[in-house]
């Protein structure tokens, strides 16, 4: 249902881009994304934060992955605090109030955010390396992972060329500079979890992970149209497309804690 949905509103927003290329009105596209973007987003992100928390709900204190799933699901509920910042209460009240509130969103759906969900992935692969199945990254995995690396070098390098010629970040920006860093790490701990569960047999778990990695994939890809953007590199209205990302991404990291609530319910002790 989540992905159905998902792929629904996507089908309904690349309409209303091409009904803006057509008319040249871009209100199309701008209330695709004020309201009903808006609102799969927070319901998607809602989705993440309550599975997370009945997954962890699963697990006892002092069980190997107890850890895990809890960090998983604070990240998840700084996930749906920032959409909700961002999506909601930021078209709110004045422009500077408004800035700040959607700058923290930022922050906590960035940096904060994806800093537990590395911590909380980094747990799980302690329990594939005791247990035995801890696996190793194919050469498509080592292909990802080398792209957003080469990404992040040159998004670092491209700011440091601004800072020479005056840039001056604001608090909210220089908070955000370790998300991508983050981001590398969160896709090297997916991907290799995902590789670690099909050491296990093809199952449910696996899909977890792999859903886990999809999602970082597509806000890496996110990001960099964010930054093509800002650089020029990405020319308007191409640079638009980027926005349609941030769907599927949320739909990813919502159905991730719902294939492991379909594990638990279905295979009954395999939990991990």
């Amino acid at each position: 249902m989540i992905l159905a949905v998902t792929a629904a509103y996507l089908a309904v927003g690349l309409g209303t881009y091409a009904a803006w290329q057509i008319s040249g009105n871009a209100a199309w596209i701008d209330d695709f994304f004020r309201v009903p973007g808006s609102l799969l987003m927070v319901s998607l992100s809602l989705v993440q934060v309550v599975f997370a928390w009945r997954v962890r709900g699963q697990f006892s204190r002092g069980e190997p992955l107890y850890a895990a799933w809890q960090l998983i699901a604070l990240s998840a509920a700084c996930d749906f605090v920032a959409t909700l910042a961002i999506q909601i209460f930021s078209n709110l009240g004045s422009n500077s109030r408004s800035q700040l509130v959607r700058q923290c969103g930022l922050t906590v759906g960035g940096p904060v955010r994806f800093a537990l969900l590395a911590a909380g992935l980094l747990f799980a692969l302690q329990v594939y390396r005791r247990s035995g199945f801890l696996g190793r990254l194919a050469a498509v995995d080592w292909v990802l992972l080398a792209g957003a690396v080469l990404y992040v070098m040159r998004e670092f390098w491209d700011l440091w060329i601004a800072l020479q010629h005056g840039k001056k970040p604001d608090w909210a920006e220089i908070a955000n500079w370790p998300v991508d860093p983050l981001l590398c790490l969160l896709l090297a701990e997916a991907m290799l979890l995902h590789r670690s569960a099909r050491r296990m047999g093809p199952g449910w778990v696996g899909r977890c992970w792999r859903a886990f990695s999809a999602g970082i994939v597509l806000v890496v890809l996110g990001n960099v149209s964010i930054w093509a953007a800002a650089y020029g590199y990405l020319p308007y209205p191409w640079s638009n497309i980027g926005w349609y990302v941030w769907l599927p991404a949320s739909a990813a990291f919502a159905i991730a804690p719902v294939y492991q609530m379909e594990v638990i319910q279905k295979a009954g002790g395999e939990r991990c």
